[in-house]
């Protein structure tokens, strides 16, 4: 914290010495410090929820309103400061490029939509559900002509030709697999109560902060960071698919803010909404028979069957669009393959700090109460 406060102070007095190096430093710095405040967050409410749990029921109404309102409110808080310092950087130096602005007004639709349907829900408007529909078919409409009417910002990154309808094929079978789990895996009251809301804002933050710990970065993007999936996965499995997805997507474009790789607008819906809003179909292990009810069991093929369907989203944008940059003697499709390997390295990762804190009888309870 001394080192981010004396970089602060010195851009603060306009010290003409800062560059491009120390910026990221500060974003670096933040990030960790983002983290370990997000855990003593979590860690304080949990003591606080202990402490009160014997109080009466009116006490009990009371506080968990407080709890919810601290909790959005310091997510909310977190991600915009460290959203605001992305934005900031990247247009300080110059990395971005004039469709960037087209995929954020994508995120500030999303954004928008769920404030919107979230509010008329805690007012009781029954045309919520009509209006968030609404929100949903702009959304898509939106990424469509986004993908369709933008082009690439190289010919290197453009499919090849006769390749623009395969690329977008595959997506369209991608997408509704996706779908398709998440309505498996759901339930039909998948609303976004108190509880869930809550538990959805903390995990986000949460995913957003540990992002920042990354062991390595590739120079196409993609990077390999300390579980930053896992409080995805996680919240799908306790609240189902569904809620999943909408968290996963929302978590998505919140990478696209922090790292924006924009090359070609459908590889940037592949690689951000899409591939992180497969994490959300983590949940659909609790429907499979044979493991239902085995706690371990249902998280590691869950957050399996969700990882892999990132996977194959990166490697159908690696394929199409990054195929030139393939290294000597790979093929376009054994490189897309082999570049996003990194992603069984955050499987790996995310299996082991899982099933170890699955272990522990305090979140196993918390998991068997957030889904009742």
């Amino acid at each position: 914290m001394k080192e981010l406060w004396e970089i602060l102070k010195r851009f603060a007095s306009g010290d003409e010495s800062i560059d491009k190096s120390t910026f990221k430093t500060i974003r670096t710095l933040l990030g960790s410090f983002a983290l370990y405040a997000t855990i003593a967050v979590a860690v304080a409410i949990i003591v606080y929820a202990i402490i009160i749990r014997n109080r009466d029921e009116d006490h009990l109404a009371k506080s968990r309103k407080t709890i919810v309102g601290v909790i959005i409110g310091y997510s909310v808080g977190v991600i915009s400061i460290l959203g605001f310092l992305e934005v900031a950087y990247q247009i300080w130096s110059g990395d971005i490029n004039k469709y960037y602005w087209m995929f954020i007004g994508l995120i500030a639709l999303m954004i928008v939509g769920i404030v919107v349907t979230l509010i008329l829900k805690k007012k009781q408007i029954k045309a919520y559900k009509w209006v968030a529909l609404a929100f949903a078919v702009a959304f898509v409409v939106y990424a469509i002509a986004l993908a369709f009417s933008v082009p690439a910002i190289d010919d290197d990154y453009a499919p090849l030709d006769g390749q623009n309808w395969q690329m977008t094929v595959v997506t369209v079978v991608l997408v509704a697999v996706i779908v398709a789990l998440s309505v498996l895996g759901g339930k039909k009251d998948d609303g976004y109560d108190a509880k869930a809301l809550t538990y959805g804002a903390i995990c986000v933050a949460l995913a957003y902060a540990l992002s920042y710990i990354k062991f390595f970065s590739l120079p196409q993007g993609g990077s390999v960071t300390f579980a930053s999936m896992l409080p995805i996965i996680l919240y799908s499995y306790m609240f189902g698919t569904r809620r999943g997805l909408v968290v996963g997507v929302v978590y998505g474009m919140l990478q696209f803010i922090q790292s924006p790789q924009f090359y070609q607008p459908m590889q940037a819906l592949l690689d951000y909404p899409i591939a992180f809003g497969a994490l959300g179909v983590a949940g659909i292990a609790r429907k499979i028979p044979f493991i239902k009810g085995k706690m371990l069991a249902e998280f590691a093929v869950g957050a399996t069957v969700a990882i892999l369907l990132r996977y194959f989203a990166h490697v159908v944008s690696g394929y199409y669009v990054f195929s030139s940059w393939a290294m000597e003697g790979y093929t376009a499709v054994s490189w897309a393959f082999v570049y996003n390997m990194f992603v069984f390295a955050d499987l790996a990762i995310v299996l082991v700090i899982g099933i170890l804190a699955l272990s522990t009888k305090t979140l196993r309870r918390t998991i068997v109460e957030a889904q009742q």
